[in-house]
């Protein structure tokens, strides 16, 4: 019985130390995909901002070298370490609120409000 219980436990160990999800080919480092998140959020928030002018999502996959499908291999593999795919979160958050402070032409920020 005790015998049991050993190999049960190094069956355990042996099964949490492997990676879930296999890495994907090509695996993009955590500062792309932190570069990628970071322009998927700016053309995002232009999109909303002025509909006549769409972006497509082709033309950011291009610039970064990258296809739809490896995006999101990626983004799934990164997204099975919960504490890696965090960091990168806090990291892109932390570039987006510093773009905001540095607003270049020093214009006030405006509140989108269209009950006016």
């Amino acid at each position: 019985m005790r015998f049991f219980f050993i190999i049960a436990a190094l069956l355990l160990f042996a099964a949490c130390a492997q990676d879930r999800i296999a890495k994907p080919e090509p695996l993009m480092s955590e500062e792309q995909l932190i570069d990628f998140h970071i322009d998927l959020a700016l053309i995002n928030a232009a999109n909303q901002h002025a509909q006549s002018h769409y972006v497509l999502l082709d033309s950011l996959y291009k610039f970064h070298g990258i296809d739809s499908l490896t995006f999101v291999k990626n983004n799934i593999y990164f997204a099975s370490k919960p504490k890696q795919y965090t960091r990168i979160f806090e990291v892109v958050e932390s570039r987006l609120k510093a773009m905001e402070e540095q607003d270049s032409i020093g214009l006030p920020q405006l509140s989108i409000d269209n009950k006016n």
